[in-house]
This record gives structure tokens, sequence and C-alpha cells, in this order.
């Protein structure tokens, strides 16, 4: 995720990613781009970080742990009260137990 207007109508929505996704540098995303599309070969996958590596490379090779630590940061948001105004996560409250709320 970069920084920037796009995310505000989420953000209005009550379905912000702030807390469950770290922005990306800007100039990170841009060095990232250019070095994918003019390299010789296109790479698999392409991420801007140190960190970004580590959890492409994880969600690859332990697909399951990486189910698990999304699933923990989703239950950990909610019981936060992340979503508690968003019509559209309404579906999600209520198969974590938070209902209408």
């Amino acid at each position: 995720m970069v920084r920037s207007t796009i995310h505000d109508s989420v953000r209005e929505a009550g379905l912000s990613l702030d807390g469950a996704s770290r922005p990306e540098p800007l100039e990170g995303v841009v060095s990232a781009v250019v070095a994918a599309v003019t390299a010789r070969r296109a790479p698999r996958d392409v991420a801007t970080t140190r960190r970004g590596r580590a959890e492409m490379a994880l969600a690859r090779h332990a697909p399951a742990l990486a189910d698990w630590i999304v699933r923990r940061t989703v239950a950990a948001r909610l019981a936060a009260g992340a979503f508690a105004g968003a019509p559209l996560a309404e579906g999600l409250r209520r198969r974590h137990g938070r209902g209408n709320k």
C-alpha cells in the first residue's frame, strides 16, 4: 500500500488498512517498478522493502502460518473496534462474534 488519496474513500467507509498494512515508501515503489520493467527477465514477485520480501516468502513457503497471522491480525483489529461503523464489514464482524457493533 502506498499512502495516497485513493485510500480516502475506503477510510471514509470505515474499512481502512491502517494498522493492518504498512504504507510503502513511494521512492521504494518507484524503484521496484523501474527495476522490474527494465529487468532482462521479468521477476516473479516484486517487493519494495525487506519486510515485503519476507512477507511474500512467508506466504509462498508457509501459507498456513501466513493465514494464521492474517486471521489473528483481523481478529485483534475487530476486538479494538476497527470496522465498527462499516456496513460492508457486517459479515466479517458477525463471523468474529462482533455482531452489529
